[in-house]
């Protein structure tokens, strides 16, 4: 395991280079699946450091591998949110409407580091590191990248995400679920319409709209175990033109979250039945197109223990705290799906507002610490003896 002393020495160099590309980044965040000068400005800044890597031409994001055969890897994700950046920010988005309001760049910029510093080292097993695109979309760039076979052989997986609740520093660690499922549905609500004057004659679609907005959550709180989280709502409600007229159709939207597997898999089927329950009598026909989009993430307990052991010999005890899940969605459950990992909250200082929010503000020194507990990590994943998990035997690494 590498010393304090040299660990520092080396990332020392690197740190101004990850901070440069991080800043290029925050000045021309793109959408998911569109990140082509995201991407490209990480191919330069890697071919300026003499780094080999995959593209993914024409889909966006790259990939490469340090080492022999890779057996643990490192995801960073690269897309930004339809947000317009406050003028005044340094830096800021040149793209309008754009804005890595979620760190994203600064994931990419670890990366980076990352990827500059375990090249130097004599490494005890190959690692692969994946700039994947599109985290904010549905499925996500992960389940592409996975299907592309970027996962295999990999017995274990992680990634940061920059935590603005947690001070610089600070890492949050958890095991079992970190974020929840995020799936979306769609009720599309039929009827003859008719007369406001005679809401008797036909099928009051408005009023059973309502109904189902306002039941549907605790018709499903209802049937399932108190003690799984699960969180419905409803962000779009769309039907009718005019007051004096009910409509013959109203389109409602919404997300279902959860932190249970087991739940996730049946919550389709549960939902559909509590609206054929709440709908029953109305007269109102529906249709329900249920996205299951991105599983709940589930940290496995073995890879958070050989972190938590490695970067509090390595950093320091202090360094880890405990975090709480989130009902957030991550499609690094993608991956989890394939290989044992983990999703570990990296502080930024706890200044400016939450995530997803034009007033967030990354600190810049959660760079440079998060290059530093990334080479801890990936470095204590490569030396464990047995990482054991979903879809994996106790296996002993290779050893060189």
């Amino acid at each position: 395991m590498i010393t304090p002393d040299r660990l520092a020495g080396l990332v020392e160099g690197i740190v101004p280079k990850a901070v440069e590309l991080r800043r290029l980044l925050h000045r021309h965040p793109e959408p998911s699946y569109k990140e082509y000068q995201t991407t490209a400005l990480i191919a330069a800044s890697l071919d300026e450091n003499g780094v080999k890597f995959h593209d993914r031409k024409p889909d966006t994001g790259l990939w490469l591998d340090i080492g022999d055969e890779p057996i643990v890897g490192f995801r960073a994700d690269l897309d930004a949110l339809p947000i317009m950046e406050p003028e005044g920010n340094v830096p800021v988005s040149q793209n309008p409407g754009w804005m890595h309001a979620c760190g994203h760049d600064a994931h990419a910029a670890i990366a980076f580091g990352l990827t500059l510093a375990l090249r130097e080292l004599d490494l005890a097993g190959g690692v692969r590191i994946l700039f994947q695109p599109a985290e904010e979309s549905v499925p996500g760039g992960a389940a592409d990248m996975v299907a592309e076979g970027l996962a295999n052989g990999l017995k274990a997986i992680m990634a940061f995400h920059v935590d603005p609740t947690l001070p610089t520093g600070k890492l949050g660690v958890r095991s079992g679920p970190i974020t929840a499922s995020a799936d979306k549905f769609s009720i599309t609500l039929e009827g003859p319409g008719g007369h406001t004057a005679r809401p008797h004659r036909t099928v009051d679609l408005v009023a059973d709209a309502a109904r189902v907005v306002h039941e549907l959550p605790n018709a499903l709180r209802r049937t399932v175990d108190p003690r799984s989280p699960l969180t419905v709502a409803f962000g779009s409600i769309h039907g009718g033109v005019s007051g004096n007229v009910i409509p013959a159709t109203i389109a409602l939207e919404g997300t279902a979250r959860t932190l249970d597997t087991s739940l996730w898999e049946v919550l389709p089927g549960l939902m559909d039945k509590a609206i054929t329950t709440i709908l029953a009598g109305s007269g109102a026909k529906y249709t329900l197109d249920y996205v299951r989009a991105i599983p709940p993430v589930v940290n496995d307990k073995s890879v958070v223990s050989i972190l938590v052991s490695g970067i509090s010999e390595l950093l320091g005890p202090e360094t880890i705290t405990s975090t709480e899940p989130s009902m957030g969605g991550e499609d690094l459950a993608n991956f989890l799906a394939e290989t044992p990992g983990a999703l570990v909250r990296l502080g930024t200082s706890g200044r400016g507002n939450d995530l997803h929010s034009p007033g967030f503000l990354l600190d810049e020194a959660s760079i440079g610490f998060g290059i530093k507990a990334g080479v801890v990590s990936v470095l204590s994943l490569l030396d464990a003896t047995n990482v054991t998990g979903r879809g994996t035997s106790s296996e002993t690494h290779p050893d060189g």
